[in-house]
């Protein structure tokens, strides 16, 4: 598709050393973003020529070594003084530290810089009494320009080329409603803070980066960056504006980056105290020891190095948990969203989705079934693999309602019976309240269990360490905790 068609207006004027690469390249990340599009037609409301501004700003934070190109004349030349105010300040080079040859960080920062700069030019248009002058004079000038436009247009119809005197006219008019924008500029570059405007860029840049990486980031250290740079860059930027607007969805992506953060602290400690080997630890519990460790205490040779490393809890010995599941088995996250869940929603969407991530960290299928009275829709992600769409539809769904187990079960055995990547599943059930579970259904559930050999662990929030005779028909283990905070923290959830 060329660029040239799909509007009046692009970036064909730059102050810049911006070549055609870089001017096409712009052209690309306007076309994959609506909020630079909706920019584009603001500015140009208060600033004619604005996505020649725009694109220069973006050139100016994404370009190795961005230059005023003192050649530069015509349009190229009337957005020049607000760009030049930009790049002198340290808080430019404080920003380009973020931005350079960083698609995604240039285009926020750029949509940042954007909706300060048309607020405050729409300000000073309202206040500065000089300004307002010079806008006028624009506009004459303009409007003398649309009628000769228009007389050679007249002639162009009739097939008659334009005059001398009307290609003059053009010529001149052309050049002093250039001048006079130059001007405006300049006027605009003189009251503006630039270094507020880059300062908040600079945040918006980070804090946009920061949040998606929360959200899809593993439970490995560091992985957030690599996790981001899979998602393409038209999603990367969606996601940037759902995490701007929306408040709560931000608040879910904190969430996730605590819950990994914890798995991060988890897994690190297990992986301390264990060997390479399934159900296999170091200890020093002799009713656990391996026959090997027997046969070297038994051997004089060897008596004393075994009893220095039993000391030092270094024997090798089976382990008290059983065998090591974790990066195997697929995962299927039953979460409850029943109306009492609704204090604690944001947390549980973030709960799911550093589950999603741990997942696709370890490539175990994923299985998410939300419930209250009914079951919400079943998502099921190969490898963990989930789009961005699913992240913010767990990130901003609820269902709300009474509490049901056996729907959100049926729906689990559905999954595993259904899908034969899902046996030997690990089922997390996740509820603060109470359902109960017929015979008949248990008849069942436990013919399906026995058959494809799934896992069930359950978690009670509200810190209800009670009897839980519903939950424990179904569970092969299950634990109370105050909130899921407190489950990641002190229980194997995510050990699984």
């Amino acid at each position: 598709m060329s660029f040239a068609n799909t509007a009046k207006k692009r970036f064909y004027h730059s102050c810049l050393n911006a070549d055609s690469y870089d001017k096409q390249q712009f052209e690309r990340l306007l076309e994959m973003s609506p909020k630079l599009q909706q920019l584009e037609a603001q500015g140009e409301n208060v600033f004619p020529g604005y996505v020649n501004l725009m694109g220069d700003q973006w050139s100016s934070l994404y370009k190795a070594n961005p230059e005023i190109n003192p050649e530069a004349s015509g349009k190229a030349a009337t957005h020049r003084p607000l760009i030049q105010k930009m790049m002198n300040t340290k808080e430019y080079e404080e920003l380009r530290d973020q931005t350079v040859l960083d698609d995604f960080s240039a285009a926020i920062g750029t949509i940042s810089m954007g909706e300060t700069v048309i607020k405050y030019i729409e300000e000073a248009q309202k206040t500065n009494e000089q300004l307002k002058e010079m806008l006028d004079q624009q506009r004459q000038l303009q409007q003398q320009l649309q009628k000769v436009e228009q007389s050679i247009n007249k002639n162009d119809m009739q097939g008659k080329r334009p005059t001398k005197k009307q290609e003059q006219a053009k010529q001149t008019l052309e050049n002093q409603v250039n001048q006079m924008q130059e001007q405006i500029s300049q006027q605009l570059g003189d009251g503006m803070n630039a270094g507020d405007i880059l300062s908040q860029a600079s945040q918006d840049a980070q804090q946009a980066k920061d949040s998606i990486q929360d959200l899809v980031s593993t439970s490995q250290p560091g992985s957030g960056e690599a996790e981001m740079q899979k998602i393409p860059l038209r999603q990367q930027l969606e996601l940037a504006q759902h995490l701007k607007q929306n408040p709560k969805i931000k608040r879910v992506a904190e969430w996730a980056g605590r819950f990994k953060a914890i798995a991060r602290k988890k897994q690190k400690s297990k992986h301390v105290f264990s060997v390479e080997r399934d159900g296999i630890v170091q200890g020093d519990n002799p009713e656990l020891l391996l026959p090997t460790e027997l046969a070297m205490l038994n051997n004089p040779a060897t008596k004393l190095d075994f009893y220095r490393r039993f000391t030092e809890k270094q024997t090798l010995q089976y382990s008290p948990e059983g065998k090591d599941s974790a990066g195997k088995g697929p995962i299927i996250l039953c979460l409850d969203q029943s109306g009492s869940m609704k204090s604690q929603k944001e947390q549980a969407a973030g709960f799911a989705l550093a589950i999603a991530m741990i997942a696709r960290r370890q490539r175990r299928d994923f299985a998410y079934i939300p419930f209250a009275t009914n079951v919400g829709e079943t998502m099921t992600f190969r490898r963990g693999k989930i789009s961005v769409t699913n992240m913010l539809r767990i990130a901003t769904e609820f269902i709300n309602g009474g509490t049901n187990f056996e729907r959100p079960l049926g729906a689990a055995l559905e999954v595993i019976e259904n899908q034969r990547r899902f046996k030997n599943a690990d089922i997390v059930f996740v509820t603060d309240g109470a359902a109960y579970v017929s015979h008949e259904f248990m008849a069942h559930y436990l013919q399906v269990k026995k058959k494809l050999e799934f896992q069930c662990m359950g978690c009670v929030l509200g810190g209800n360490a009670g009897s839980q005779p519903e939950l424990e028909k179904f569970t092969d283990e299950w634990f109370a905790a105050g909130d899921l905070v407190e489950a990641a923290e002190n229980s194997a959830i995510f050990k699984i």
